[in-house]
């Protein structure tokens, strides 16, 4: 188990208050109504009792998948398969494939309205990772099981075809829409799935699964029908989600429930995939936890070591949960930091306003000062004035010698004019 001791991690897997998934109208409204063939009996389900090692002995750890929808999951302590229970039974599947799996999954209500169903080069990637044990020939057939709108063997033809090989590729599907899709893209389909192409007595070098073999119910029965397609040293490749991988993939949000679907009968890390695939006398080329992985038949296969799986996935599922709820608790505790800025800065914001009313009240005062002052300067010029004039005076009346009588009284009475201009500027 997980160094981390979040013992809630259980109770919180096995939530079903909510919808991890949002949905877009047409995705909410194929949920109502495929709840309603659910309730009339129109797609059947059924509950799981044992896993694919024949261990009886379950724990449930979900109770809805990503839609809200009650799918929910069991895990085996025996070899850590994760298993949906209860699951759409398989008589039920080609309709619900047809009228609810793509329109559910991707919003859309026409396929062609979709990119891909997986990401743009999945079919590159695939061809290159089975070069490495691909003969050397220049012709190859190639059987891809649920090919969606044919974008991986477009796709797997054409990086073939710049090495000279010639890939003869042919596809199976349920959705009507796909297979219109393959068609005008000039890609061989049919309708159908394994059992279709055994009773055709097809043989091909490689069979892709690419996010299919986990929608198989009988995973054992399912092998024995690929040995039978597979020609000598043909090689299998599957792809699913991986269990462990999903930390890493950013639409699940580190929640377990959002990676939940009810169209995936199990789900996978790669001891558990690999473990199924040597039981079914298939030998591991390579495999990684991303849950992409390359095989061959052989009866001889290694029986893969389980023993530490279910822990090791509980462990996971226990640091993934601690990690998203942390991770809310991060963005809980950011929103009142923020929240709490956000008043700082008001706060600021408001002193900074009080700040620039003083200052400009420190301005008018400034300006009145300077006002006051320059009152002043003239002032103290004037005065200058006025007391050079008076000591002029001053210094005419009694220093100049005066030959008569007139000019003394000229010059007193102008003494005295200057005198009263004086007193009256100081004193009237």
């Amino acid at each position: 188990m997980s160094d981390i001791n979040f013992p809630e991690f259980r109770s919180i897997l096995l939530e079903k208050g909510r919808i991890p998934r949002k949905l877009n109208e047409n995705a909410e409204q194929q949920r109502l109504l495929f709840l309603e063939y659910i309730k009339n009996g129109k797609i059947r389900t059924e509950e799981v009792t044992a896993c694919q090692c024949g261990c009886r002995d379950l724990e449930r750890i979900a109770e809805i998948d990503r839609f809200g929808l009650p799918f929910g999951a069991l895990i085996c302590k025996k070899c850590g398969l994760v298993i949906t229970s209860p699951r759409i039974a398989a008589e039920s599947l080609p309709e619900y494939y047809d009228k609810f799996y793509h329109v559910l999954n991707y919003g859309h209500l026409h396929v062609h309205d979709q990119q891909a169903l997986f990401r743009l080069w999945q079919g590159n990637k695939i061809y290159r990772m089975l070069k490495p044990y691909l003969p050397d020939v220049k012709e190859l057939s190639v059987l891809e099981i649920g090919a969606g709108t044919g974008n991986v063997l477009k796709e797997m033809t054409e990086e073939a075809a710049k090495e000279g090989v010639t890939v003869n590729a042919t596809g199976t599907e349920y959705s009507t829409d796909c297979i219109e899709e393959c068609r005008q893209a000039g890609i061989d389909i049919v309708y159908g799935d394994l059992d279709t192409m055994v009773a055709q007595g097809a043989t091909c070098d490689v069979l892709i699964l690419s996010h299919v073999f986990e929608h198989f119910t009988d995973l054992r029965a399912e092998l024995d029908k690929i040995k039978k397609l597979l020609k000598p040293q043909g090689l299998l490749y599957i792809e699913v989600p991986g269990l462990c991988n999903i930390g890493n993939i950013a639409t699940y949000n580190f929640d377990f429930l959002e990676y939940l679907i009810h169209a995936h009968m199990y789900n996978f890390n790669r001891t558990s995939l690999t473990a199924i695939l040597a039981g079914g006398g298939f030998e591991t080329l390579c495999a990684n936890e991303k849950a992409e992985a390359v095989f061959r038949p052989c009866e001889t296969a290694t029986v893969v070591d389980t023993s530490s799986n279910y822990s090791d996935i509980m462990g996971y599922l226990e640091k993934l949960v601690f990690s998203r709820e942390f991770l809310k608790e991060g963005i809980l505790n950011f929103s009142t930091i923020r929240n709490n800025l956000k008043d700082d800065l008001a706060t600021v914001h408001r002193w900074h306003e009080h700040e620039k009313a003083e200052a400009e009240k420190f301005a008018r005062w400034n300006e009145a000062e300077k006002e006051r002052g320059d009152t002043a300067r003239r002032w103290h010029e004037q005065e200058k004035k006025v007391a050079t004039e008076l000591m002029h005076a001053l210094d005419v009346h009694f220093k100049t010698p005066y030959t008569s009588v007139r000019a003394k009284l000229e010059s007193y009475r102008g003494l005295r004019e200057t005198f009263a201009k004086y007193y009256k500027r100081y004193f009237g």
